[in-house]
Protein backbone atom coordinates (compact mmCIF):
# COMPACT_ATOMS: atom_id res chain seq x y z
CA UNK A 1 0.00 0.00 0.00
CA UNK A 2 1.38 3.49 -0.87
CA UNK A 3 2.60 5.09 2.31
CA UNK A 4 1.67 2.09 4.52
CA UNK A 5 2.74 -1.53 4.59
CA UNK A 6 0.12 -4.29 4.64
CA UNK A 7 0.20 -4.76 8.42
CA UNK A 8 -0.18 -1.03 9.01
CA UNK A 9 -3.06 -0.86 6.54
CA UNK A 10 -4.88 -3.71 8.31
CA UNK A 11 -4.45 -2.06 11.72
CA UNK A 12 -5.49 1.34 10.38
CA UNK A 13 -8.62 -0.17 8.83
CA UNK A 14 -9.65 -1.71 12.16
CA UNK A 15 -8.98 1.56 14.02
CA UNK A 16 -11.02 3.62 11.55
CA UNK A 17 -13.85 1.09 11.68
CA UNK A 18 -13.98 1.36 15.48
CA UNK A 19 -13.79 5.16 15.31
CA UNK A 20 -16.65 5.42 12.82
CA UNK A 21 -18.84 3.00 14.79
CA UNK A 22 -18.43 5.11 17.93
CA UNK A 23 -18.99 8.37 16.02
CA UNK A 24 -22.19 7.20 14.35
CA UNK A 25 -23.52 5.64 17.54
CA UNK A 26 -22.82 8.59 19.83
CA UNK A 27 -22.28 11.60 17.58
CA UNK A 28 -18.86 12.08 19.21
CA UNK A 29 -15.77 10.05 20.00
CA UNK A 30 -14.11 9.30 16.64
CA UNK A 31 -11.06 11.42 17.41
CA UNK A 32 -10.65 10.00 20.91
CA UNK A 33 -10.75 6.49 19.47
CA UNK A 34 -8.92 7.06 16.19
CA UNK A 35 -6.32 9.80 16.55
CA UNK A 36 -4.16 8.34 19.35
CA UNK A 37 -4.12 4.86 17.85
CA UNK A 38 -3.33 6.16 14.37
CA UNK A 39 -0.58 8.31 15.85
CA UNK A 40 0.96 5.19 17.36
CA UNK A 41 0.73 3.26 14.07
CA UNK A 42 1.86 6.01 11.67
CA UNK A 43 2.28 9.65 12.86
CA UNK A 44 1.81 11.03 9.31
CA UNK A 45 -1.87 10.11 9.48
CA UNK A 46 -2.55 12.73 12.20
CA UNK A 47 -3.90 15.36 11.95
CA UNK A 48 -4.42 16.09 8.25
CA UNK A 49 -5.15 12.67 6.69
CA UNK A 50 -7.42 11.70 9.57
CA UNK A 51 -9.33 15.00 9.35
CA UNK A 52 -9.80 14.67 5.58
CA UNK A 53 -11.17 11.14 5.87
CA UNK A 54 -13.43 11.97 8.81
CA UNK A 55 -15.12 14.76 6.84
CA UNK A 56 -16.76 12.12 4.64
CA UNK A 57 -18.31 10.37 7.65
CA UNK A 58 -19.28 13.61 9.38
CA UNK A 59 -21.09 14.91 6.30
CA UNK A 60 -23.24 11.78 6.32
CA UNK A 61 -23.90 12.12 10.06
CA UNK A 62 -25.05 15.72 9.61
CA UNK A 63 -27.21 15.05 6.53
CA UNK A 64 -29.03 12.21 8.28
CA UNK A 65 -30.14 14.53 11.11
CA UNK A 66 -29.95 18.00 9.53
CA UNK A 67 -33.67 18.73 9.86
CA UNK A 68 -33.55 18.36 13.66
CA UNK A 69 -30.75 20.87 14.37
CA UNK A 70 -32.02 23.84 16.46
CA UNK A 71 -31.22 27.24 14.90
CA UNK A 72 -28.84 29.69 16.54
CA UNK A 73 -26.59 27.20 18.34
CA UNK A 74 -23.96 26.57 15.70
CA UNK A 75 -22.42 30.04 15.23
CA UNK A 76 -20.88 30.53 18.72
CA UNK A 77 -19.53 26.96 18.75
CA UNK A 78 -17.97 27.37 15.30
CA UNK A 79 -16.46 30.76 16.18
CA UNK A 80 -14.87 29.17 19.24
CA UNK A 81 -13.48 26.15 17.40
CA UNK A 82 -12.00 28.22 14.55
CA UNK A 83 -10.20 30.53 17.00
CA UNK A 84 -9.10 27.60 19.15
CA UNK A 85 -7.78 25.63 16.17
CA UNK A 86 -5.61 28.59 15.17
CA UNK A 87 -4.24 28.81 18.71
CA UNK A 88 -3.58 25.06 18.85
CA UNK A 89 -1.81 25.06 15.47
CA UNK A 90 0.33 28.02 16.52
CA UNK A 91 1.30 26.24 19.73
CA UNK A 92 2.18 23.09 17.81
CA UNK A 93 4.44 25.06 15.44
CA UNK A 94 6.07 27.09 18.23
CA UNK A 95 6.55 24.09 20.55
CA UNK A 96 6.61 20.89 18.44
CA UNK A 97 6.91 18.80 21.59
CA UNK A 98 3.27 19.56 22.33
CA UNK A 99 2.31 17.72 19.13
CA UNK A 100 4.60 14.75 19.80
CA UNK A 101 3.20 11.39 20.91
CA UNK A 102 3.74 12.30 24.54
CA UNK A 103 2.27 15.77 24.06
CA UNK A 104 -0.77 14.33 22.29
CA UNK A 105 -1.19 11.84 25.12
CA UNK A 106 -1.29 14.70 27.61
CA UNK A 107 -3.90 16.49 25.49
CA UNK A 108 -6.04 13.35 25.34
CA UNK A 109 -5.82 12.83 29.10
CA UNK A 110 -6.75 16.50 29.61
CA UNK A 111 -9.79 16.04 27.35
CA UNK A 112 -10.89 12.99 29.33
CA UNK A 113 -10.36 14.78 32.65
CA UNK A 114 -12.36 17.80 31.50
CA UNK A 115 -15.15 15.49 30.41
CA UNK A 116 -15.22 13.78 33.80
CA UNK A 117 -15.14 17.05 35.75
CA UNK A 118 -17.38 19.25 33.61
CA UNK A 119 -20.97 19.53 34.86
CA UNK A 120 -23.89 19.00 32.50
CA UNK A 121 -24.98 22.45 31.32
CA UNK A 122 -27.63 23.92 29.06
CA UNK A 123 -26.50 24.55 25.44
CA UNK A 124 -26.26 28.37 25.50
CA UNK A 125 -24.09 30.66 23.36
CA UNK A 126 -21.30 31.33 25.85
CA UNK A 127 -21.11 27.70 26.91
CA UNK A 128 -20.87 26.53 23.31
CA UNK A 129 -18.29 29.19 22.43
CA UNK A 130 -16.07 28.19 25.36
CA UNK A 131 -16.47 24.48 24.64
CA UNK A 132 -15.66 25.14 20.98
CA UNK A 133 -12.57 27.16 21.92
CA UNK A 134 -11.16 24.42 24.19
CA UNK A 135 -12.00 21.77 21.59
CA UNK A 136 -10.27 23.80 18.87
CA UNK A 137 -7.05 24.17 20.86
CA UNK A 138 -6.98 20.42 21.51
CA UNK A 139 -7.74 19.68 17.88
CA UNK A 140 -5.04 22.02 16.62
CA UNK A 141 -2.49 20.29 18.83
CA UNK A 142 -3.45 16.64 18.48
CA UNK A 143 -6.49 16.29 16.15
CA UNK A 144 -8.44 15.31 19.29
CA UNK A 145 -11.10 17.93 19.84
CA UNK A 146 -12.44 16.25 22.95
CA UNK A 147 -16.10 15.60 23.79
CA UNK A 148 -16.79 18.90 25.60
CA UNK A 149 -19.10 20.17 22.86
CA UNK A 150 -20.93 16.85 22.98
CA UNK A 151 -21.52 17.37 26.70
CA UNK A 152 -22.78 20.90 26.04
CA UNK A 153 -25.56 19.62 23.74
CA UNK A 154 -26.27 16.39 25.60
CA UNK A 155 -29.65 17.70 26.79
CA UNK A 156 -30.94 18.05 23.22
CA UNK A 157 -32.98 15.29 21.61
CA UNK A 158 -30.64 12.55 20.29
CA UNK A 159 -31.27 13.33 16.61
CA UNK A 160 -30.81 17.06 17.24
CA UNK A 161 -27.55 16.47 19.10
CA UNK A 162 -26.24 14.13 16.38
CA UNK A 163 -27.16 16.60 13.63
CA UNK A 164 -25.58 19.55 15.45
CA UNK A 165 -22.43 17.59 16.25
CA UNK A 166 -22.13 16.23 12.71
CA UNK A 167 -22.06 19.74 11.25
CA UNK A 168 -19.90 21.12 14.06
CA UNK A 169 -17.27 18.38 13.69
CA UNK A 170 -17.41 18.72 9.91
CA UNK A 171 -16.53 22.41 10.16
CA UNK A 172 -13.97 21.76 12.91
CA UNK A 173 -12.15 19.11 10.87
CA UNK A 174 -12.30 21.26 7.73
CA UNK A 175 -10.78 24.18 9.65
CA UNK A 176 -8.08 21.91 11.02
CA UNK A 177 -7.28 20.62 7.54
CA UNK A 178 -7.05 24.11 6.04
CA UNK A 179 -4.77 25.35 8.81
CA UNK A 180 -2.57 22.25 8.65
CA UNK A 181 -1.26 23.27 5.19
CA UNK A 182 0.33 26.64 6.07
CA UNK A 183 1.44 25.18 9.41
CA UNK A 184 3.49 22.55 7.56
CA UNK A 185 1.49 19.61 8.95
CA UNK A 186 0.08 18.49 5.57
CA UNK A 187 1.76 17.85 2.19
CA UNK A 188 1.05 16.33 -1.22
CA UNK A 189 1.03 12.84 0.29
CA UNK A 190 -1.85 13.66 2.62
CA UNK A 191 -4.67 12.92 0.11
CA UNK A 192 -3.20 9.46 -0.59
CA UNK A 193 -2.98 8.68 3.11
CA UNK A 194 -6.56 9.90 3.59
CA UNK A 195 -7.77 7.54 0.86
CA UNK A 196 -6.24 4.62 2.75
CA UNK A 197 -8.46 5.44 5.72
CA UNK A 198 -11.73 5.25 3.77
CA UNK A 199 -12.12 1.42 3.74
CA UNK A 200 -12.15 1.46 7.53
CA UNK A 201 -14.81 4.18 7.56
CA UNK A 202 -16.96 2.16 5.16
CA UNK A 203 -16.59 -0.98 7.29
CA UNK A 204 -17.51 0.92 10.45
CA UNK A 205 -20.54 2.52 8.82
CA UNK A 206 -21.78 -0.89 7.70
CA UNK A 207 -21.44 -2.27 11.25
CA UNK A 208 -22.73 0.77 13.12
CA UNK A 209 -26.40 -0.26 13.27
CA UNK A 210 -26.09 -2.79 16.12
CA UNK A 211 -23.64 -0.50 17.90
CA UNK A 212 -26.18 2.33 17.94
CA UNK A 213 -28.55 0.06 19.83
CA UNK A 214 -25.91 -1.25 22.26
CA UNK A 215 -23.59 1.72 22.81
CA UNK A 216 -25.98 3.93 24.74
CA UNK A 217 -26.04 5.93 27.95
CA UNK A 218 -23.49 5.21 30.68
CA UNK A 219 -22.04 2.25 28.78
CA UNK A 220 -21.01 4.45 25.85
CA UNK A 221 -19.68 7.28 28.00
CA UNK A 222 -17.63 4.85 30.11
CA UNK A 223 -16.26 3.12 27.02
CA UNK A 224 -15.12 6.32 25.30
CA UNK A 225 -13.56 7.78 28.42
CA UNK A 226 -11.91 4.48 29.35
CA UNK A 227 -10.32 4.18 25.93
CA UNK A 228 -9.21 7.82 26.05
CA UNK A 229 -7.52 7.27 29.41
CA UNK A 230 -5.80 4.08 28.27
CA UNK A 231 -4.58 5.38 24.91
CA UNK A 232 -3.57 8.76 26.33
CA UNK A 233 -1.64 7.06 29.13
CA UNK A 234 0.12 4.70 26.69
CA UNK A 235 1.20 7.60 24.49
CA UNK A 236 2.57 9.48 27.49
CA UNK A 237 4.53 6.44 28.70
CA UNK A 238 5.76 5.38 25.25
CA UNK A 239 6.32 8.90 23.90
Amino acid sequence: MPGLDLAQFALVTLVMAAASIVQLAAGVGAALVGAPLLLAIEPRLVPAAFSAAMMVLLFGQWRSNAGSVPPGLLLPAVAGVVLGTGIGMALAVAWPGLASRRGCGVVILAAAALTLLAPQVAPRGRVLALAGLVSGVMGGLAAVHGPLVGLAVSRLRPEAARGFLGLFWLIAQGTLLLMAVPAGRADWGTPLLALLLLPGLALGAALSGPAQRWLVGPRLRAGILGLALVTGGLLVVAG
